[in-house]
């Protein structure tokens, strides 16, 4: 189930695919992983809120200005 967590405000493309994302997962038909933050694509501060999330252990759903998503999980680098 889709937690219900944003780094974004008001009525932004991240915020409708979360909202359709809880819809979805109260039907237990989410697509997203739990624990997943919705984060718009060309917000001011994406870099930060992505590198925020990996710290937290989260996946990243980024989602572009047309509603497109993509999920983004961190792998870690093996020296």
């Amino acid at each position: 189930m889709a937690q219900k967590m944003s780094t974004n405000n008001g009525d932004s493309p991240a915020m409708r695919v979360m909202e359709e994302a809880i819809e979805l997962a109260i039907e237990e038909r989410s697509p997203y992983p739990d624990r997943a933050v919705f984060i718009n694509a060309d917000g001011p501060r994406t870099g930060a809120a992505i590198r925020r999330a990996i710290d937290e252990d989260r996946v990243v759903v980024l989602v572009a200005a047309d509603g497109s998503a993509s999920i983004l999980r961190a792998e870690p680098v093996h020296s």
